[in-house]
């Protein structure tokens, strides 16, 4: 590393880590003020015109992800309409490209806020569990990205090794299991 170079990245290291400190009530990896859900992999099992629902699969552990899509510019204005794609593998591990199992849509209510119900997804082929999340709505980038759940001994040999703390979320409950995940665009 030339001198330049490094003494650069001496005078940015305070924003860095200004920027990385958890704020009440925002995700861990705001900076400079911003909050942003980062991109992660489409993977090879999207599939467009998912259904509209709220209950995406039955069979298997209950889970419900509830959370509110807002503007990453102040990490608090709600993004109303927003169309929000799921998809994941059924408790077999396998995805279903021949209908719609595991697959669902949804859309934002005005205050930005947003549930579903499906199952809490098996790890597959040294994967964690996880569930791909596909956000559009009008005056925003497409945002495709994976939430991962705490305590997974599989995002330690994946690449969700990677995930931001945001996108690893905490589960609730034993019958039927409950997380958040904001979501901001």
């Amino acid at each position: 590393m030339e001198r330049k170079d490094f003494l650069k990245l001496i005078g940015i290291l305070p924003l860095i880590i200004t920027g990385v400190k958890s704020r009440a009530g925002e995700v861990s990896n705001s900076v400079e003020g911003a909050c942003k859900t980062n991109r992660d992999a489409e993977g090879p099992f999207y599939k467009a015109k998912a259904p509209e629902r709220t209950v995406i699969e039955t069979d298997g552990t209950p889970l419900t992800i509830a959370g509110t899509v807002l503007h990453a510019a102040d990490c608090k204005t709600p993004v109303a309409n927003a169309i929000i794609d799921v998809w994941h593998c059924r408790k077999n591990g396998e995805y279903d490209m021949e209908g719609f199992k595991g697959r669902g849509q949804l859309k934002t209510d005005a205050k930005g806020d947003y549930s579903f119900t499906t199952i809490f997804p098996p790890p597959y082929s040294g994967r964690p569990r996880h569930i791909h999340v596909k956000v559009r709505a009008n005056g925003f980038n497409e945002l495709t990205t994976q939430l991962y759940f705490e305590g997974d001994p599989n995002i330690q040999n994946d690449f969700a090794r990677n995930a931001e703390k945001s996108r690893v979320i905490a589960l609730s409950g034993n019958d039927v299991k409950k997380g958040t995940f904001n979501i901001y665009l």
